[in-house]
């Protein structure tokens, strides 16, 4: 309050009102909730009308009963596994909405988390938490795999576009069709109880009036059209927003009883080696720092900035294009001065300590991994492609250089978890191949960094365990030439994640995220909450369910700032960052990261291996 009267003696009104605005979201915003979600900053919170003539069937021991007002309810027994219903209906035309949407009633006596596929996509999946007796609403954002013509015209080089329309890799074929909404839970030691209706469409993903659209980039790389709360529009602004955060920091240093590594200093003493391993204890796989304590590596990727970005073509999407169009770089500029890269990098340190992390993970930048701050991992890469694989010469003489020259700045550096070689390697689907390739790179990793832990490819099975034989069988190979498997999760639970029967090896996730559209960009990314506050929400239940497995002894999340609102070079622009691209952070979501990583270990030492209120 002090630095608000400052402002105000000094009749800076406006920026001490943005301070009381900026210090209410990161210093009291509540901890998030699934509730409410219908209140989100869509452009368009338009819901319905119902689908016609629902059909639903049930699997896997899943009871579904015809109530009253077209509702079903659907009762799911305990145990393991993903017991579903099958809802089918009449082919409704979604084009231009953002989804579809259905009201679930908890019946039952315990929380129920629930998910849906959109079409049985496993990649157009939206959830929701209901506690005992309530209402919630579940929105399923969809993705298409392209844009029309018309669209992708308008707005090229970008993964979503404004007004909703999102694509991927995997989507669903435009123009999008509904007829089908898989719902199921995660079955754990209780059965669950719901009642499920109103299946519906929801929101508007129509492009805008685009009469006087462009430029639609303003000076800072943000939406023109759309305000949110914490968007820069000002210089002055980027002050303001430091010295509110300060003030977040100061009430927020970090969690006690760790020692310099993040490792659990109040916690069980083990052997100390100097370095990173792992170990099982009472009944978990854990980290053990070099110090000899338990560690458990919560951590994010790319803690670095962004490359330059391709404008040309595109210079009227802009207010003030920039010649590299990395508008980041100058955000930062213009907060932290000319000395920016080092006072921001340091300023991460200090935010990461406040948050609660303890890892910077793959491609992290060196100046930030190279000065003994912070625990991190590092990626390298072999050099794979089609033609020069694991069987060929020219790959293994590449792998050897790679390998010798990580081990003389990483072997004899105790901050240094471990590497990853390559990442989501897809050039091959033959178990037999993998064999080879993961014992290659076992074999060098033991020759030139026999101190680091081998933390294996990443594997981007993000449906595991519902996977293919051959995908099973590739995780077999890893286990028998890996310290830890690796593998980018995009999913919205881990609670699930169990190795192949025989395999008992440590766990770690090298990627997640989920994002929204309510805070200015186009695209949620490979998971996509309703808003900020669910984001939050399912932040925390990622990381509580990676705690409570027994096999993960890590998560990252990808990626420390968002993407830029007209993409990447290969046309990514989503908001999956902890911080923006004016470096301000998601209070919402840092408000759930805290959560966590002020609690970390004792979440962890709980004994029960179950999801969180099941």
């Amino acid at each position: 309050m002090v630095m608000i009267i400052m402002f105000i003696r000094k009749k800076h009104f406006v920026a001490a009102l943005r301070c009381i605005v900026l210090m209410f979201m990161f210093l009291w915003i509540p901890l998030a909730t699934a509730a409410g979600h219908a209140g989100s900053n869509l452009n368009d919170q338009t819901e319905g009308p119902a689908v016609d003539g629902i059909q639903a069937a049930g699997g896997r021991g899943v009871n579904v009963m015809p109530a009253e007002n077209n509702t079903f309810v659907m009762e799911f027994p305990a145990g393991t596994g993903r017991p579903a219903a099958l809802f089918s209906f009449k082919k409704t035309d979604i084009e231009d909405r953002l989804g579809l949407a259905l009201d679930v009633k908890n019946t039952g006596l315990q929380p129920v988390r629930v998910y849906a596929d959109l079409n049985e996509d496993t990649m157009n999946r939206g959830c929701v938490t209901v506690a005992p007796g309530m209402t919630e609403t579940l929105y399923v954002l969809a993705r298409r795999a392209k844009f029309a013509a018309g669209d992708a015209e308008k707005f090229s080089g970008m993964h979503g576009i404004p007004g909703g329309k999102m694509s991927a890799c995997s989507g669903l074929s435009a123009p999008i069709r509904a007829n089908k909404l898989k719902v199921f839970v995660v079955a754990g030691a209780q059965p669950a109880s719901i009642q499920t209706g109103n299946i519906r469409p929801f929101g508007s993903s129509k492009i805008p009036d685009l009469s006087g659209f462009y430029p639609f980039i303003d000076k800072y790389g943000q939406y023109k059209h759309k305000t949110w709360p914490g968007k820069i529009l000002s210089d002055t602004d980027f002050k303001t927003s430091m010295e509110c955060e300060d003030a977040d920091m100061a009430k927020h240093p970090g969690p006690e009883g760790l020692n310099q590594y993040g490792g659990w200093a109040a916690g069980p003493k083990l052997k100390s080696t100097g370095h990173f391993r792992t170990e099982k204890y009472n009944g978990k796989w854990w980290l053990v720092d070099p110090a000899g304590n338990l560690f458990w590596s919560n951590g994010v990727d790319c803690v670095t900035y962004p490359g330059r970005k391709n404008i040309q073509g595109r210079e009227s999407y802009f207010e003030d294009p920039l010649p590299d169009g990395n508008f980041l770089l100058r955000n930062l500029q213009t907060k932290y001065g000319s000395d920016w890269f080092l006072i921001s990098m340091k300023r991460n340190l200090r935010r990461f300590k406040s948050w609660g992390l303890n890892t910077a993970g793959a491609w992290s930048a060196a100046e930030f991994t190279g000065r003994q701050w912070f625990p991190y991992t590092v990626c390298l890469s072999s050099g794979l492609s089609p033609q020069n694989g694991p069987g060929a010469q020219k790959w293994e003489d590449n792998l050897r250089n790679v390998m010798k020259k990580a081990g003389q700045s990483l072997n004899n550096d105790p901050w240094c978890i471990g590497f990853f070689v390559d990442n989501e390697i897809n050039t091959s689907k033959d178990p037999e191949w993998f064999e080879l390739y993961y014992r290659k790179v076992n074999a060098l990793a033991r020759e030139f960094l026999p101190d680091k832990l081998y933390l294996g490819s990443r594997l981007d099975y993000h449906n595991w365990p519902d996977e293919t034989p051959a995908r099973h069988e590739i995780v077999r190979r890893a286990a028998k030439y890996c310290d830890i498997i690796s593998f980018n999760f995009y999913k919205l639970t881990v609670e699930d994640v169990v190795l192949p029967e025989g395999i008992d090896k440590p766990v770690i996730v090298g990627e997640f995220h989920m994002g929204a559209l309510d805070r200015g960009l186009f695209h949620t990314g490979l998971r996509g909450v309703i808003d900020q506050n669910h984001r939050a929400e399912a932040y925390r239940y990622y990381v509580t369910t990676a705690l409570k497995n027994p096999a993960i002894i890590g998560a990252h999340w990808f990626q420390l700032y968002d993407q830029p609102a007209t993409g990447r070079p290969d046309g990514e622009n989503y908001q999956i960052g902890f911080l923006d691209g004016c470096d301000t952070p998601y209070p919402e979501t840092i408000s759930a990261v805290r959560e966590i990583g002020y609690k970390l270990y004792s979440i962890r030492m709980d004994g029960a291996n179950a999801c969180p209120g099941r």
